[in-house]
């Protein structure tokens, strides 16, 4: 097996960490004046408008239609999973009010500061009166169903989401590049939109220039939850792994089109999981030798030919564990998400592994 080294000041993540820089440059704390804390804390969380949207804007969506009357300052980012936040961070911009969800390393780097209101997400998943305490003037929600909440989120602030109507969170997190199309558009930052879509292609372009061996290759990245969970399969056909997977140039994986996203892996469908490298994450608290030391997994070509990457994901602690080497951040959660700062920086923590799996 193995090991990884983060690598996150590597040469093909300099120019988005460039972009994303200069875009978080362009927000600036307000000059004094006699404007309340508030007002101050709002003009802070923003970069300055482009001049390119005009409003009144409509904003609408499966459930209903609201108007935003000016430019949005104090933004409710209140997906669970933080995708808005991260969006947001990567144009520049700071919520106002985000889940407590343990915000990973990706995320805190490029904030431009802290978010000032956490809420927890309990019993339901949009605690109304906490996000209204906040005071927003605009709510994000990205990838979930809204019809039993929406006409209470719209009773405090326009709302935009993302989703059709019963969508779930995987479709959003598979079009990203859509969603800060949108947020871009609303925020009047729509040329800093398109700079983070380009940045984050230049990445990529970068990254494949530098391991043209990749392209012979395919992956596969399985995930073992234990007993209850099983082993499931999460680099399938339109899965955020395998967008990832594609864009760092690997080969496309026949064996994808075997499985679902997260279908479960029965001991029949085991010799599908192979390809000639496998990234394996361990979320089981350690219990995955009775997947890799199964005589069939043992069987599968990547084992063979010692190009099985071990993760040991420790999430509560906001760590993976490589060979016993300890980092943090949850790299299993940011393959899962495809966003423009956690799937690059995903990129960035596979790189050694991978680079030492296929040329060693």
């Amino acid at each position: 097996m193995t090991s990884i080294i983060p690598a996150r000041a590597g040469a093909f993540s300099a120019v988005l960490l460039a972009g994303v820089l200069a875009l978080t440059a362009c927000g600036g704390s307000a000059p004094a004046s006699e404007s309340s804390p508030a007002e101050d804390e709002s003009s802070s969380l923003v970069p300055a408008a482009e001049g390119t949207t005009t409003y009144p804007l409509e904003l609408e969506t499966p459930w209903g239609t609201t108007e935003l009357q000016k430019r949005p300052e104090r933004i409710a980012a209140v997906t669970p999973s933080q995708d808005d936040a991260e969006i947001l961070a990567a144009l520049g911009a700071t919520p106002i009010i985000a889940s407590e969800w343990s915000t990973d390393v990706w995320l805190e780097d490029a904030l431009a500061q802290e978010i000032p209101n956490r809420f927890s997400t309990g019993d339901s998943k949009f605690p109304v009166e906490q996000i209204a305490a906040a005071d927003p003037d605009l709510i994000i929600v990205l990838g979930a169903d809204l019809t039993d909440v929406y006409d209470k989120l719209s009773s405090v602030a326009p709302v935009l989401g993302t989703a059709e109507q019963g969508g779930s969170e995987q479709s959003v997190a598979n079009d990203w590049e859509a969603s800060i199309t949108r947020i871009g558009e609303v925020l009047d930052l729509q040329k800093a939109a398109k700079n983070v879509l380009a940045d984050e292609e230049q990445f990529y372009a970068d990254f494949r220039a530098e391991n043209p061996e990749f392209s012979t290759l395919t992956a596969s990245y399985l995930v073992y939850y234990g007993e209850e969970g099983g082993l499931q399969y999460h680099s399938s056909i339109g899965s955020p792994a395998e967008s990832v997977f594609e864009r760092m140039g690997f080969a496309a994986n026949p064996n994808a089109e075997e499985f679902s996203y997260r279908q479960e892996v029965s001991e029949e469908l085991l010799s599908a999981v192979d390809a000639d490298v496998i990234l394996f994450s361990d979320n089981s608290d350690g219990a995955h030798a009775k997947i890799t030391e199964q005589p069939l997994f043992q069987k599968l070509k990547a084992v063979q030919d010692d190009r099985l990457i071990l993760i040991d994901n420790r999430a509560k602690e906001g760590t993976f564990v490589i060979d016993g080497e300890e980092y943090d951040g949850n790299l299993p959660w940011a393959l899962a998400r495809s966003g423009p700062l956690s799937s690059t920086w995903a990129v960035q923590q596979m790189a050694p592994a991978l680079q030492a799996a296929v040329t060693g």
